[in-house]
């Protein structure tokens, strides 16, 4: 076989052991599939199990019998209702609500009639079609001629439907032509048409073109003296060498029966063994044959029925996909979920320039395309459009699952007390693993009401404080949703659906008695920085204040009493850890508590009086050259790590070194370009922070 000869991926999807728990005869696996390149075949196999207590007799329907055939060149196949899997017998009369079709005798077409949507036959999109008496619907206004022949033709007679194709005739007493136009389908119905010259031995039909491009032919009454043996029943494409034949000059057909033609539907083409005994505990290995001929690149599914003489299983099926690739191109395949739900996304569009394709109810889609880097953009109705950019398809398909976000709406209320404020201001940080990805901001309006509608999936801190023309302005601190004021003690709202009771109850100033004390220091980024908020505050008092840095990036808290406090600058996605202070008589000020803004965090630059160092590091010289110095002075031994990194946080040297008391450790900055650094000390849980220059 040619699979034999071509590489081919087979994914086999393992079953439900639940399921076999249950069902004591089953596949196992219920499901196999392959990657098929395109005109090519391959094999897969599941294996077949009697867990009863019986023989079981089981077949493949269509696999034993032949009431159907195909595929051809492109890919069509047929089916009949006498047939398991064929279509069923129904007959839709609509000659009362049909349009009578006029002008039709002996030899001649009439036409064209119009359809009400594309009908896609063997690659073409045909939208109007006539009428040849002589058993066919044609897509040209050739007259077919009333001796039948094979099919494919091989010659100028090309492009129909041969319902029943001979040498047939219109009995004005007797026969009857109509169509009806649905918004899926197109019907003509033949009604007792008679072999030429006439008699009453008829045949009567309809041919049904649906929009999907599947085509039915159901055979309603054929006179018992009306010469079935003698006629052409197939579709034959423009290609006068591609068609697919049913029947020619033989007994087949029948009264009351259907005939339906289908494109890239039944891809299996072989099941062995087709049929057979299993005996109590046995199994048998089932081989099933893809054919990728007439298909181009895409997933195809079919539903294999095994039937059993089982009474309370009489049939069971094996799940079957063929991934048909073309080996010179690339693509794209995977599956598009909803981000709140992770529930499949159906009828997502799936494009890339020209090209686009659509999920199947499972979420599904195979987007083949040439070899390349491609911006790819899923998008539905309801959905906010998602684009991933410079994504390569490599030879086959690379595989790309997108999650799409509906329009969600985060709102709450905001409280001063138990009164809603009046005015202010909500930010909504948009959260992705502990980073600020995006910042949304709107006003709060009437009743303390803040909202942010059209938002995405996914994790948010809301801020909120009153304007400063509020009556509340002052006396209430910026909060997050958990009512606290710092980021990263904020409650993270997993957004997944619309919500409008996110409340925020803001956290009042509480100030102290007065008191001797003070505290101060500035805040950089390496230039001064203004308007950042300090906030501090001591839980023994009870006090909770903020200020903000000024124009230098100095700030200062005064007037404190003596106590213990934790000093934060408040910056959403900038991680840092509160400053310890004390306040005593020995000790009634701190200055120089200075802070640096780096690109992930904000970090406290030199604090003595901790339990590590008896003092903070002394760097000299400052700036440095080819070397620097740092003199300690560390209340007990310990392993140090040294860390020089730049302003951004980016690491550019670091090393360990054992200590205890007074020493001085020399570091070699003779690499280091021109500019600002940090040096980090680091042990037992401790961190000291200084800034150096190298000139």
């Amino acid at each position: 076989m040619k699979n034999l000869y071509l590489p081919l991926l087979l994914v086999v999807l393992l079953a439900s052991a639940s399921l076999n728990a249950q069902v004591p005869f089953y596949f196992d696996p219920q499901a196999v599939s392959a990657t098929v390149n395109i005109g090519q075949t391959a094999t897969v196999h599941s294996v077949l199990r009697n867990a009863t207590e019986q023989p079981v007799e089981f077949s493949f329907p269509g696999y034993v019998t032949k009431g159907q055939g195909g595929p051809d060149d492109y890919g069509y196949t047929w089916i009949d209702s006498d047939e398991e899997g064929g279509p069923n017998y129904e007959w839709n009369e609509i000659a009362e609500t049909g349009v009578p079709v006029e002008g039709l005798s002996d030899d001649n077409v009439v036409g064209p009639f119009e359809m009400a949507f594309n009908f896609p036959f063997y690659g073409q999109s045909k939208n109007h079609f006539w009428i040849n008496s002589n058993g066919c619907i044609s897509f040209n206004e050739a007259v077919m001629p009333f001796f039948n022949g094979p099919i494919p033709t091989n010659n100028d007679n090309n492009d129909f439907i041969a319902w029943f194709w001979d040498d047939l005739t219109m009995d004005p007493a007797i026969s009857r032509v109509y169509y009806k136009n649905y918004e899926d389908r197109t019907i003509v119905e033949f009604w007792r048409i008679p072999h030429f010259p006439g008699s009453e031995s008829t045949i009567s039909a309809q041919v049904i073109m649906m929009s999907n491009g599947t085509i039915v032919v159901r055979y309603k009454q054929i006179s018992e003296t009306f010469e079935t043996t003698n006629g052409t029943v197939g579709i034959q494409s423009s290609d006068a060498e591609m068609g697919l034949q049913v029947n020619y000059n033989a007994e087949y057909l029948h009264s009351q029966m259907a005939l339906r033609y289908d494109l890239n539907r039944n891809f299996i083409t072989a099941v062995s063994p087709a049929s057979g005994v299993l005996q109590p505990g046995q199994q048998e290995t089932i081989w099933v044959t893809y054919d990728a001929t007439g298909y181009t690149t895409g997933a195809y599914e079919q539903e294999l029925q095994c039937v059993t003489n089982l009474g309370e299983l009489p049939s069971l099926y094996l799940h079957n996909v063929m991934h048909v690739v073309n080996p010179n191109l690339g693509g794209f395949m995977g599956h598009v979920t909803d981000a709140g739900t992770g529930n499949p996304i159906a009828e997502a569009r799936v494009q890339v320039g020209d090209h686009q394709v659509f999920t199947n109810a499972s979420g599904f889609y195979e987007l083949p395309l040439e070899l390349g880097s491609y911006n790819v953009t899923f998008s539905r109705p309801g959905y906010q459009t998602r684009v991933i950019e410079d994504t390569t398809a490599v030879a086959g398909f690379s595989e790309l699952n997108v999650a799409l976000s509906g329009f969600y709406l985060l709102a709450g209320r905001v409280y001063a007390g138990e009164n809603p404020i009046e005015t202010g201001f909500a930010y909504n940080y948009k959260m992705h693993e502990g980073n600020v990805v995006d910042i949304f901001a709107e006003m709060v309006g009437q009743e303390g009401w803040y909202e942010f509608s059209g938002m995405s999936a996914a994790q948010y801190i809301v801020k909120a404080e009153p304007s400063p023309n509020s009556q509340y302005y002052g006396d209430y601190l910026p909060t997050y949703y958990g009512d606290v004021l710092h980021w990263e003690e904020a409650t993270v709202i997993n957004l997944t659906q619309g919500t409008d009771n996110k409340h925020i109850h803001l956290v009042p100033v509480s100030n102290a008695p007065l008191g001797p004390g003070s505290i101060s220091g500035s805040i950089n980024s390496g230039d001064r920085s203004a308007d950042v908020p300090i906030i501090l505050r001591a839980a023994d008092q009870g006090t909770v204040t903020m200020t903000t840095s000024a124009a230098n990036g100095t700030y200062a808290f005064n007037g404190l009493p003596y106590g213990t406090y934790e000093l934060f600058a408040e910056i959403p996605g900038k991680a840092t850890i509160p400053q310890t202070i004390v306040l005593s008589e020995a000790n009634p000020s701190v200055s120089g508590v200075d802070m640096l803004i780096m690109d992930g965090e904000i970090v406290f630059l030199g604090m003595p009086e901790t339990g590590l160092f008896a003092s903070g590091p002394a760097i000299f010289p400052n700036p440095a050259s080819d070397q620097l110095n740092v003199a300690f002075n560390l209340n007990k031994p310990t392993t140090l790590r040294f860390v020089v990194s730049d302003l951004s946080g980016r690491v550019l040297m670091a090393s360990e070194r054992q200590l205890f008391g007074q020493q001085n450790v020399e570091i070699n900055t003779h690499d280091l370009a021109k500019g600002v650094y940090l040096l980090s000390c680091e042990a037992q849980g401790e961190r000291v922070v200084q800034t150096f220059m190298k000139k």
